[in-house]
């Protein structure tokens, strides 16, 4: 429906007592969804006299059903394509009662509808979600009015009837993406080969290839296709037919072993009645017929992010399958070459998704698993991914795969992007649920080989086969479904691992990837578009070009990475009575994934014989993965010696690598056997209070959540005085073009690119909500003085629900109740404070460098703009402690003749980095107090024998008063108050009218304005 104001005839609705909305609502049951709830929504209404038509549209996130009078009329399976009917057959003159039963997976969801009745007289009349609809949860009758939860139009939904005009039955015809319209690498060219027709074929998301060279395809929802091509030299299209299967809705298939196999993941599809999701194999009949599905093993999951595609191993013995982090351990699993002591290990309390989004899902998560042609020994291969959906071995027998983001985390300090994973024999990546992701510094997981941005990961193959140059024989090849995008990633190998870099291969807008394939006959790659009841079709892909498509020998592999596979022999289940000797040198080898491999294959022996070697290693190196590894597996009487080794390790000699997995042995060593007994802690918070803070962030955050779980009585002091300060090291999420292929999913990064909020300050103000001692007043103020802040930067979806549990959860845990309600206010106010003249920054922003703004300014500082270089120093706050031409605060230098004193590096230095170089009239103080808190700021005066102390730089006139005689010590603080990033949400146009502004002394004929 186009969004229009209808006027009442003689059809009266009982919307008539007040004006029609101009839209509909979406609404729910609730301002909080719940995963898998399913409420019923209803509005009566009245009718008078016959009607022509009565159109209802509705979407509902994820779905709906819709009954008037009693009489089921409209089906909605997928948000993003409504559905709509002519239901003038179920209405009647008089009362009519519309009742739309709803169904919501993962946290967000809503429901929008409108009912259009058009009279006899061609007037009509409208009944619209919103005002006077009723909700009420499955099966009661509980009738409640139901919550607006968005206005039509808001993210994530968007303008979805005006996208897609709303599609009867979901049968409408299609186009798909012109290849004209694709933009692939040159030499490299893209034919259109099948356009599916929604209605009969449904939507492709899985692809193989049968003995004959014909592929077989997966519709998402239904049944499976054989798809005979055409020569590579022909212009002639596809030919599909039917299988008569009874199996379907495959998120994953192959032919192997004179079989098809098929990983059944949505057991609606009309083909899978009575069936579980898990790994069925079809045995192949001759003359292209297929025997009946064995069911070989059940994995509990379905839907995105269940069970997902499978890969023959290089060797042909083993079949490789995905599950996604709602998928459960396949049934029965026999073995596991991961050690099967995974846990969550986080050092504080993980918060859960702000909109409920895996709730409950623990380790393993997302998981890579093998099994044999027969399916009768299933092993676990490695764990800890949100939701990788294709997997791909390389020419060199390794194996890679494209895991998925968590969108609505994009502005916090866990949110991860879209990556690529060298996936290795009992490797853990590390994705816990919430706020819960490990970092890849923590030493007991493995990183990335390239991050790719935000996205929506889908296929995988690797160019091992393809008649394309070399080059991209050896790449591995990765779909992105939300922006139309595929990789190609192309690796170098680096120790026991690859160094890799991306590039785009193929893009286009529509064209929503999701499975691909190298031909092993003829050399060409396949991909489908479609997923999610989307228009598909099939792709061809050949190289045209001039350089050579001779066969590439496969790219050698290092010594590194042949130890690495003879020290995983050892991670198989079973008796190895040589590998804690052949293994136990190799945890100190300088190769991250030789280490990691070496450590798994010592957790996989009995802990009794090798516990005491943990403890005594001589090599630093050594003994921290051998801790690492006691801590895993050990008891609670391992605790002390494990404490005591790691307190004789010197961290202040180690470098930032080495600190970073030091730390983290620490956290294993209080997470897994337990919080020490109160002295121990108290020494241990001693220990860690003399080496906080650091010049790194990631220190930082980790020292920050050991001190909290210490019970230290510094830690919020010292955290909040670097919070005022904090700089973010985070960086542009992905390019203004690719964001562009998809505005509505990309609003999100939008956001974050525009208002910067800062991750680092987020952490450390997400850790200190769990701090139970060393809170003052002062201190309290502080830390909820800074909520209104941060409700001004933007992000994911469950963004500012992250913030405010945040302060819930503060207010709770360390708030006096006689506090509660004054701190409660202070931290609900919607602005920090109010900046005169305020102008927004356009954006988008970026965390700029010194050498970034250089590099602008070269040639950059002429034509400049003096009003918006004004408003953009207004409007970053440095008139609120600097003084420039008479005005502002005095709490900073006066940089009225910056342009004078310093060159542009320098001025850069001291805007970007201010904490390089503090004067002395300027410096910030460390402050004890008699009874032991601390105070962390700068020392503004002195009067009647009281130290006035501001604390927080965004509230400068804010200022906390100690008395001089209950001040024990006083000593200077290294960290400027003056906050870096300021400039940090303005893009490049605006941060050279800034800069030009400042060097000008606010001249506006200074000649960097000249036009």
């Amino acid at each position: 429906m186009s969004c229009r104001r209808f006027l009442f005839a003689s059809l009266v609705c009982s919307l008539a007592a007040s004006p029609l909305p101009a839209e509909p609502q979406w609404i729910w049951a609730s301002t909080k969804a719940v995963d898998k709830e399913k409420p019923s929504f209803r509005k009566t209404f009245e009718v008078a006299g016959e009607a022509k038509s009565a159109i209802l549209k509705l979407t509902c996130d994820n779905g709906a059903t819709a009954f008037l009078n009693g009489k089921q009329v409209l089906v909605n399976p997928d948000w993003q394509e409504p559905s709509q009917a002519d239901v003038k057959a179920s209405l009647k003159p008089g009362s009519n009662e519309l009742v739309i039963k709803a169904s919501n997976e993962g946290g967000t969801a809503g429901l929008v509808a409108a009912l259009t009745v058009e009279g006899s007289d061609g007037k009509k009349t409208v009944v619209e979600t919103g005002t006077g609809w009723e909700a009420a949860a499955e099966n009661t009758t509980d009738w409640k009015p139901a919550v607006t939860v968005a206005k039509y139009g808001a993210g994530p939904w968007g303008d979805v009837f005006g996208k897609g005009g709303g599609k009867a039955g979901n049968n409408a015809p299609g186009v798909a993406t012109d290849p004209k319209d694709i933009a692939v690498l040159p030499g490299f060219k893209v034919n259109l080969l099948y356009t599916v027709p929604k209605a009969e074929q449904g939507s492709w998301v899985s692809m193989t290839t049968d003995p004959q060279g014909r592929l077989l395809v997966g519709d998402q929802y239904g049944g499976i296709y054989r798809v005979t091509l055409p020569p590579v030299e022909s212009n002639s299209q596809a030919k599909v037919e039917p299988l008569d299967l009874k199996i379907g809705g495959s998120h994953g298939l192959l032919y192997a072993f004179d079989s098809l196999y098929v990983m059944v993941n949505e057991k609606g599809a009309p083909q899978n009645q009575g069936k579980e999701s898990g790994l069925y194999r079809l045995k192949d009949l001759g003359k292209g017929t297929f025997g009946e599905p064995q069911l070989l093993r059940a994995i509990k999951g379905g839907g995105e992010h269940g069970p997902h595609a499978l890969r023959l191993s290089p060797d042909g013995r083993f079949i490789y399958l995905n599950g996604g982090n709602h998928t459960k351990e396949p049934e029965n699993m026999e073995r596991s070459l991961v050690p099967k002591r995974w846990g969550e290990d986080h050092v504080l309390p993980r918060m859960w998704d702000a909109n409920g989004h895996a709730r409950g899902i623990l380790a393993p998560g997302g998981y890579i698993a093998r099994t044999d042609a027969e399916g009768k020994v299933m092993e676990m291969f490695c764990i800890g991914f949100r939701n990788q959906y294709g997997l791909a071995f390389n020419d060199a027998g390794e194996l890679f795969t494209y895991d998925s983001d968590m969108e609505w985390d994009l502005g916090m300090p866990w949110y991860r992007p879209t990556r690529i994973n060298h996936c290795v024999s009992g490797a853990d990546y590390g994705w816990r649920s919430g706020s819960g992701v490990w970092p890849d510094f923590y030493a007991d997981s493995l990183p990335a080989t390239v991050n790719i941005g935000p996205g929506s990961p889908t296929g995988v193959v690797a160019g091992t086969g393809a008649n394309f140059p070399a080059k991209y024989q050896h790449a591995v090849f990765a779909a992105d479904w939300t922006y139309g995008t595929m990789y190609a990633i192309h690796s170098t190998p680096k120790g026991g691992t690859y160094e890799s870099v991306k590039e785009e291969f193929i893009s286009g807008r529509p064209l929503p990837l999701t499975d691909v394939l190298v031909h092993p006959q003829d050399g060409a790659m396949y991909f489908a578009v479609g997923g999610r009841r989307t228009q598909s079709a099939l792709y061809r892909v050949t190289y045209v070009g001039k350089e050579s498509t001779e066969r590439a020998k496969p790219l050698a592999a290092t010594q590194e990475m042949q130890l690495r596979r003879q020290l995983e022999k050892f991670h198989v289940d079973g008796n190895h009575p040589d590998a804690i000797g052949q293994a136990w040198p190799h945890l100190s080898h300088p190769d991250r994934f030789v280490r990691y491999a070496a450590r798994v294959a010592i957790e996989k022996q009995p802990v009794d014989l090798w516990d005491k070697k943990a403890i005594t290693e001589p090599n630093v190196q050594g003994r921290i993965e051998g801790l690492i590894a006691l801590s895993r597996v050990g008891n609670k009487n391992h605790q002390a010696p494990v404490l005591e080794s790691l307190g004789t390790i010197d961290f202040s000699t180690m470098d930032l690598e080495h600190q970073l997995q030091l730390l983290r042995a620490w956290e294993l060593a209080l997470v897994r056997f337990g919080k020490p007994a109160p002295d121990v802690c108290l020494k241990l918070a001693e220990k860690f209070e003399a080496l906080f803070p650091q010049k790194d962030n990631a220190l930082n955050q980790e020292l920050c959540q050991i001190l909290i779980a210490l019970d230290s009585k510094q830690v919020v002091a010292k955290t909040l005085g670097l919070m005022a300060t904090a700089k973010d090291d985070s960086s542009q999420l992905a390019s203004e073009e690719l964001l562009a292929r998809n505005s509505g999913y990309a609003r999100a990064a939008g956001d974050v690119h525009t208002s910067q909020p800062n991750r680092q300050q987020i952490a450390y103000m997400f850790a200190l909500r769990n701090a139970r001692l060393g809170w003052t007043p002062e201190l309290r103020e502080t830390y909820f003085s800074w909520f209104p802040r941060a409700r001004q930067w933007k992000g994911g979806n469950s963004f500012k629900g992250f913030i405010e549990n945040t302060r819930q959860e503060a207010l709770v845990n360390f708030v006096p109740d006689a506090d509660r309600a004054a701190l409660d206010q202070l931290s609900s106010k919607s602005d920090a404070q109010v900046v005169a003249n305020y102008v927004a920054p356009k954006g988008p922003g970026k965390a700029y460098s010194v050498e970034d703004v250089l590099k602008l300014a070269q040639g950059g500082l002429k034509g400049r703009n003096y009003e918006n270089g004004k408003a953009m120093f207004n409007s970053t706050m440095c008139l609120t402690c600097h003084r420039f031409n008479g005005d502002g605060g005095s709490i900073g230098p006066d940089v009225t003749g910056a342009g004078n004193r310093y060159t542009l590096r320098d001025l850069l230095e001291n805007i970007i980095d201010p904490s390089k170089v503090i004067s002395d009239q300027y410096d910030s103080h460390q402050i004890t107090r008699t009874d032991g808190s601390l105070i962390i700021g700068r020392a503004v005066g002195e009067e009647n024998g009281v130290t006035m102390v501001m604390m927080n730089p965004f509230a400068p006139t804010q200022l906390t008063k100690i008395k001089n005689e209950e001040i024990k010590e006083k000593k200077p603080y290294a960290v400027s108050m003056m906050p870096p990033g300021l400039i940090n949400t303005l893009n490049s146009d605006e941060v050279l009218d800034l800069v030009a502004y400042i060097l000008s002394a606010g001249n506006p004929q200074d000649a960097r304005f000249a036009k």
